[in-house]
């Protein structure tokens, strides 16, 4: 029985180990691996920890992995030096491509190269295009719903969804741009009806409109005149006083008329207008008869 024994002898081993099997080698180089299978006695097969690992072995561990680092690095710098020397190859091959000055042999091969590399392009998309699934129908553009639904044209209710979608769209985006187009105009200059309006309201007016006011009335008075006197002598401008006499007559009672309602109705600017039209008549009836006495005096 050994207890206690600083090297193993030949006895040792043939006493300890029952068999030893070696099995065939995989890989070559570095990456080459065999098993070795130890059977000792009244053990039976013996695996050595995955976690043990001797001095020797990590140093040689090491001594691989710089190894393999080296040679990596090598094979990195002759792939470099091999990339750069290809590019500038290719440099040099365009620029005489370019200026005309290769061969009819370097032409033919250039040529063959490029259209072997469309071929293979072609051949390569089309093998995409046939293992992609196929693509969902594109949907109609909105020009084309709008001219399938005016000529009459069924569509389907996410199609007229969209196409309601884009006018309401559309309509908001020119709504906004005529706000924004009419905020930056000046305001427009009240009309002459509207001035009158304001004015019988009491509402005050700028100098400019009470000058437009004035003059439209002046030339309205003017014209008033000339197409009485020409009435005393042409009957087509006596017609026409007399159809405008009747036109008058006919607003002014319509007009009163819609007052006296609208009085009555409780309305307080119509009331207020009523108002002002009666002390109007009795000043005018109070002047009238002072004329009048006036006139008997003399």
């Amino acid at each position: 029985m050994y207890t206690d024994f600083s090297e193993l002898t030949t006895p040792m081993l043939n006493e300890f180990i029952e068999k030893v099997v070696v099995h065939e080698g995989e890989g070559r180089g570095n990456s080459r691996r065999q098993r070795i299978d130890i059977y000792l006695n009244f053990i039976g097969a013996f695996e050595v920890p995955a976690h043990i690992v001797t001095p020797m072995e990590a140093e040689e561990q090491r001594r691989q992995q710089e190894e393999q680092a080296a040679k990596e690095a090598h094979s990195q710098e002759l792939a470099k030096a091999r990339e750069e020397k290809r590019k500038a190859e290719k440099r040099e091959f365009t620029a005489r491509k370019k200026a005309g000055l290769l061969t009819p042999e370097e032409q033919a091969a250039d040529e063959a190269r490029l259209a072997h590399n469309r071929a293979w392009q072609k051949e390569w998309r089309e093998k995409r295009k046939a293992a992609e699934p196929p693509k969902p129908p594109k949907p109609k553009s909105l020009k084309e719903l709008a001219t399938l639904q005016k000529a009459g044209a069924d569509l389907t209710p996410e199609e007229a969804e969209r196409l309601a979608a884009h006018r309401e769209k559309k309509n908001r985006q020119h709504k906004a741009w005529y706000e924004r187009q009419k905020a930056a105009q000046p305001p427009k200059p009240r009309t002459l009806k509207e001035l009158a309006a304001a004015l019988d309201a009491g509402q005050p007016l700028t100098p400019e409109e009470t000058e437009r006011l004035e003059a439209s009335r002046s030339r309205k008075k003017n014209a008033y005149q000339e197409l009485k006197a020409q009435a005393e002598t042409d009957p087509a401008a006596a017609a026409e006083l007399a159809r405008r006499r009747a036109y008058h007559s006919e607003a002014t009672k319509k007009s009163r008329q819609k007052m006296y309602e609208e009085a009555a109705a409780g309305n307080p600017e119509a009331q207020a207008r009523y108002e002002n039209f009666l002390a109007a008549r009795r000043e005018n009836y109070h002047k009238k008869k002072q004329d009048e006495k006036g006139e008997q005096i003399a």
